[in-house]
């Protein structure tokens, strides 16, 4: 990720003190232009060019919302979710090598921290700026929209696309501090749906045992105490392929195991042909 000077940071955390005055927390528009009107550029006209295209999409209908095209020889797209330090890094990294074995693969995570709203996210994360909890989490759904036809474009390149986190973790950890659970929800309606979820849990205790636990905002047990009672909610799974996996065992009990999921998943679509890219969490 590209890294700001002191003085930059310094910047967007005072534009971040201003937007948060403004009363109006979801008018992620506001903030970009705040951020372009800057006489210190932290971003170029580029960068915030895609921040606005795809804050613009989060209230656009979901009719209006893209539909995803597909091919007979795409890839498939895997995620990993759960509390922070459950090992879903090493885990997807273990998928993605095993795959490696039988075509091209992308690894990815969520946040990407190398576009505008990444590196505010970062910012974020690190406890370096503040912003209200609506416009982080709308912040983090952009992150993804900007992401979403990259995704698509690889899988129907047949590459295999596995993903750290995605609009599961988005929806529960803003749910976890108090938001609507269906407004949390809504902005990341429609986005490509993976074809397999791999829920790693832990206890909050657990994760808190590990390494570097601590260093980022949400890494307290109190708040991933209250991010695991949101992955319980039936309605983040709604149509969604979701699988629950013991996170406290063996690293490589576990990869077996996903391995295992992930390789009848593919024979099964070899046998029956590759199913369209649906929409997440739309009936269609």
């Amino acid at each position: 990720m590209a890294s700001l000077s002191a003085a930059l940071v310094a910047k967007v955390a005072e534009v971040a003190h201003d937007f948060s005055n403004s009363r109006a927390p979801t008018d992620l528009a506001a903030l970009i232009a705040s951020l372009r009107a800057s006489e210190e550029r932290v971003f170029t006209s580029e960068q915030l060019d895609v921040a606005e295209a795809a804050t613009a999409s989060l209230s656009a209908p979901v009719e209006e919302r893209p539909s995803w095209p597909t091919t007979a020889s795409r890839g498939m797209f895997f995620v990993f979710e759960g509390l922070d330090r459950s090992g879903k890094s090493t885990q997807s990294k273990l998928l993605a090598k095993h795959l490696e074995t039988v075509g091209p693969v992308k690894w990815m995570c969520f946040p990407n921290r190398e576009t505008a709203t990444g590196m505010l996210i970062d910012l974020y994360l690190r406890k370096k700026i503040d912003l209200p909890d609506e416009a982080i989490h709308l912040l983090f759904s952009a992150n993804r929209w900007e992401a979403s036809r990259m995704i698509v474009d690889e899988l129907g390149r047949g590459t295999h696309v596995v993903c750290d986190r995605y609009a599961f973790s988005g929806v529960a950890y803003s749910a976890a501090k108090g938001l609507d659970f269906e407004w949390c929800r809504a902005p990341d309606v429609g986005l490509p749906t993976p074809d397999g979820v791999f829920y790693l849990h832990v206890t909050p205790s657990e994760g808190a045992k590990r390494s570097a636990f601590g260093d980022e905002r949400y890494e307290n047990t109190a708040m991933q105490t209250r991010v695991r009672e949101e992955f319980k909610r039936p309605a983040l799974k709604e149509r969604v392929a979701w699988r629950d996996v013991d996170g406290s065992r063996e690293v490589g009990v576990i990869h077996d195991e996903i391995k295992a999921t992930v390789d009848a998943i593919r024979l099964a679509e070899q046998e029956n042909g590759h199913r369209p890219i649906a929409r997440l969490w739309v009936s269609e």
